[in-house]
């Protein structure tokens, strides 16, 4: 579902403001340059192309800066004055297109771009509701080849926004020059997951995912940097590939004048660990380090003198637990639990001090939230107790381990949630300290640390003198993805961050190797769609593995550092209470039915990731959402719904991977799905919204090779035909039914088997009949679309929540015999099923002793009794019952 990117980008705004007011050292990171003369419009209209609509302020009490400034309005629907510029380009190098504007009447503009070798433009920003002060505006542009880059400023444009005037001033295109960058997949594979190690002969070796002709492949390139240059391709390998291998949570390690490379691999539908050694003559034979029923994903790795230590995630005993390992000379020692065993634990990061102590740290959910723990090995082979070293009230998370000598670093990321929107997240931060026998300590200093501002995805390490240098990620508000820096601590404060490619990317976590005077990051960047306006480009984008060269040799010295116990953030994160106050660790209910115990499970059938376009950065990655879903809420089932439009073959793989890692057999149950979005906004009489609708597909198959992109502009029963055709088991589940926001549902096509259910809330209120109570605010203006309507037409259709962006907000409640994807699809087609809009409600209805959802025929003429049994973590204020969409009976209990 799209939503409103006001917010994100009121956000973009302050977050560009908060960095240029920062206060820290510099390193030799290249100065960005304005490609755009006469910006302010001081010397008239020279270098510019306006619309005759536009014209020139000379007044300094108008304009942001000096003497003028150009204004335009719009006075009717659906005009839009255009003002234009080319400018040339380097490919690689990182653009910022900015501007300075205000406006009467919230208006809006729009910047537009078109790339050197392209035929079209392309969309890169909207800013809508412009405030009538000076604001600056700003989007990245990602710039794949030498040439003429187009610029285009819709300024006003009051195409789907109001009338108004829009005056603009100081517009500017930032060029930073990039560090030297080698492609190291060179185009070959959709890749992703990169990781890098360091041997001792200097010799770099990048271990990714390639993802080609429809399966997962493991590759290593080797690089040689020494005298000097750019580094040099010596070898590469494709150590597994081929039909049925899945991979996923690539590592490296040094390992002499060898590398050792770690992962998760899954084949015969098991997931386990393996390790790798690769050397200048190629890889040897992978080594299994673990051979378990169990889901064994995200190993990581760290050496001890000739023994590799390896930690990773499990979901042995039905918990999400940290396990570790050792492997010497081929042998691999038997596995230890590292964390407890109640509670859930995930991502492991692992580090070995000098001593020869290991030290393994993971986030954990504990006490309603998530909170970074540490567990130490003694080099004389003793585990201690487990450490919590984090306390603050929101989301820690995502930990990761330096060491230098016995001094050893945490860097972990710090999120926060409004409400119990928790499939979003409004804040993501980096926080850096060192672990210490009282307590974790942070570097004391009076600059503003450039990892307050959003921050994300980081990988650590130590230079010779000692200073400390991160690679991390930063998102290009609103939504197009993910730019990667690097900063290190140095005489007390971090350096001001330098951009490593011009491209952007997904969510993922970029390697750093420090070799002399040069830092290396492996990257993933790819040029997927990061708007509504190309989406039909997804199915050609590419995704490549980078190699940036940083020279480290102009960053300050390390100087002293003086510490301070870390103060960690005290403002509160509702959802610990939330989730309490909605019963959200109700023990799972039963009824009796027909001879036959059915439990109540509930779940979300309705979230989407970071792969979505419409909230990429605000929403979780597909990972962290599960890790949510499965403890804050604590759904027994869930899935992630990602439009059909913003998958390729290796996203949908990507997606299905992790619905397989991430389902914990009778706990936790997941279902690879999609959001059939038919986003077709013409308008006719008959469809004075749009047509068709939006559906969650959900398929019982978590190996299912296909999705489905409505944009091919098939109908609801065409797909229905199709997946029939392919012996799918799967339900499809209208959602946003009313919503003129999108598209409302078209109720011509119905199938009460393969449309069992839709959506009557979500986060964006009811869609249960026009004046309901908590009714969605960009439902239709007249009824028609809501889900009494399609009962009045006499379509037989149950009903069920579920959030959508929001987390919390909407529970599918279905009553099934087993916690299995093929019972609970059954019960949904059996109308065994309710929603809720957060709480854990417990529902039992029955209609002359049948279940709710049943079609029984009953004689004419006479009464039936129905029979409503209700639970509520609180009081329950009123009972109604509804029949043929008219409220006939309301009951207000006590208690």
């Amino acid at each position: 579902m799209r939503i409103s990117s006001t917010s994100s980008i009121t956000n973009a705004i302050a977050a560009l403001i908060a960095m240029a007011c920062l206060s820290v050292a510099t390193t030799h990171a290249a100065e960005p340059v304005n490609l755009i003369d006469n910006g302010g419009f001081e010397q008239g209209l020279f270098g510019w192309m306006p619309d005759p609509g536009h014209s020139l302020v000379d007044d300094s009490a108008v304009a942001h800066a000096g003497k003028k400034c150009l204004t335009g309005e719009v006075t009717a629907p659906k005009q839009a004055l255009r003002l234009r510029r080319r400018v040339p380009v380097t490919a690689g190098n990182l653009y910022e297109f900015e501007f300075w504007a205000r406006a009467t009447n919230r208006a809006k503009i729009v910047p537009w771009v078109q790339l050197p070798g392209s035929p079209t433009r392309q969309l890169a920003a909207t800013f809508d509701k412009l405030s009538g002060g000076w604001r600056r505006y700003s989007t990245p542009i990602s710039v794949s080849r030498d040439g003429m880059l187009a610029l285009e400023l819709i300024a006003p444009s009051s195409h789907s926004a109001p009338l108004g005037r829009i005056w603009i001033d100081d517009i500017a295109l930032n060029e930073t020059a990039m560090p030297p960058i080698v492609s190291v997949s060179r185009d070959v594979g959709f890749n992703d997951e990169p990781a890098m190690a360091r041997a001792d002969d200097g010799s770099l070796y990048v271990a990714y995912n390639s993802f080609r002709r429809g399966d997962d492949s493991l590759q290593i390139a080797r690089f040689l940097t020494t005298g000097g240059g750019r580094p040099r391709p010596a070898g590469s390998w494709q150590v597994l590939g081929g039909p049925d291998n899945y991979l996923l949570g690539i590592r490296a390690e040094n390992m002499g004048n060898r590398a050792a490379i770690v992962y998760a691999a899954e084949k015969d539908k098991r997931w386990d660990i393996h390790v790798v050694m690769c050397g200048s003559d190629g890889p040897d034979k992978p080594i299994a380090i673990t051979a378990d029923a169990a889901v064994d994903v995200k190993p990581v790795v760290a050496r001890s003198g000739q023994t590799l230590w390896i930690a990773w995630e499990s979901n042995r005993g039905g918990t999400r637990r940290i396990m570790a390992a050792s492997v010497r000379d081929g042998k691999v020692s038997e596995p230890v639990a590292v964390s407890a065993s109640e509670g859930s634990a995930y991502c492991p990061s692992i580090a070995v001090l000098e001593s020869g102590e290991v030290c393994v740290a993971w986030h954990g959910f504990d006490r309603g939230n998530y909170d970074i723990h540490l567990r130490r090995r003694t080099a004389g082979g003793t585990w201690r107790p487990a450490q919590r070293l984090t306390r603050a009230p929101s989301i820690d998370r995502h930990a990761e381990l330096a060491a230098r000598g016995d001094e050893l670093w945490l860097v972990y990321e710090n999120a926060q949630t409004e409400r119990y929107n928790i499939g979003r997240t409004n804040r993501r931060r980096l926080i850096a300290a060192k672990v210490t026998p009282e307590g974790l300590k942070s570097p004391m200093s009076n600059a503003i640390s450039p990892l307050e501002g959003r921050c994300e995805a980081a990988d650590a390490a130590f230079d010779s003198s000692g200073r400390l240098w991160m690679a991390f990620l930063k998102p290009r508000l609103p939504r197009s993805g993910w730019d990667a820096f690097l900063t290190c601590l140095a005489d007390g404060r971090w350096t001001r961050p330098i951009p490593l490619s011009g491209q952007k990317g997904m969510d993922r976590r970029p390697s750093l190797v420090l070799t002399g005077n040069r830092a290396f990051v492996a990257l993933q960047a790819d040029n997927s769609p990061n708007s509504w306006n190309d989406l039909d480009q997804m199915a050609s984008a590419r995704s490549n593995i980078l190699l940036a060269d940083v020279d480290m040799s102009k960053a300050p010295p390390a100087g002293a550092v003086q510490f301070e116990r870390l103060v960690e953030d005290a403002a509160p994160f509702e959802p610990a209470q939330l989730r309490v106050e909605r019963g959200e660790e109700l023990p799972t209910p039963s009824i009796e039915y027909q001879g036959k115990k059915l439990n109540l499970y509930f779940g979300d059938l309705h979230e989407h990731s970071d792969v979505s376009v419409c909230n990429r950065v605000g929403d979780q990655s597909i990972d962290e959402s599960y890790q949510h879903m499965r403890d804050l809420a604590r759904h027994d089932f869930a899935c992630i719904t990602d439009h059909g439009y913003n998958i390729n073959p290796y996203l949908w793989n990507y997606t299905a991977k992790l619905a397989r890692t991430n389902d914990d057999p009778n706990r936790f149950l997941t279902f690879l799905a999609e959001e059939w979005t038919s986003t077709f906004e013409e308008y006719s009489e008959a469809h004075p919204f749009g047509f068709y609708g939006h559906r969650n597909l959900i398929f019982a198959d978590p190996y299912f090779p296909k999705w489905f992109n409505a944009r091919n502009r098939q109908t609801p029963a065409q797909v229905w035909e199709d997946l029939r055709k392919l012996d799918a088991n799967f339900i499809q589940i209208p959602h946003q039914i009313a919503d003129t926001g999108n598209v409302p549902t078209d109720w011509n096509y119905t199938d009460e088997r393969a449309q069992p259910v839709a959506e009557i809330f979500q986060i964006r209120g009811s869609y249960e009949y026009k004046g309901a109570p908590r009714e969605a605010g960009r439902s239709t203006p007249s009824p028609g679309y809501f889900i009494q309507d399609a009962w009045a037409r006499g379509i037989v259709i149950g009903v069920i929540a579920s959030p959508d962006h929001g987390g919390g907000y909407g529970k599918a409640c279905v009553y099934a015999p087993e916690l299995t994807r093929e019972a609970i699809l059954d019960a949904l087609r059996a109308r065994h099923c309710y929603g809720t809009t957060a709480a854990k409600i417990v529902l039992d209805v029955r209609i002359n002793g049948h279940l709710m959802g049943e079609k029984v025929a009953e004689p004419a003429g006479k009464s039936v009794e129905v029979k409503i049994d209700v639970r509520c973590p609180v009081e329950i204020k009123r009972i109604d019952i509804c029949r043929n969409n008219r409220f006939i009976y309301t009951k207000d209990p006590v208690g």
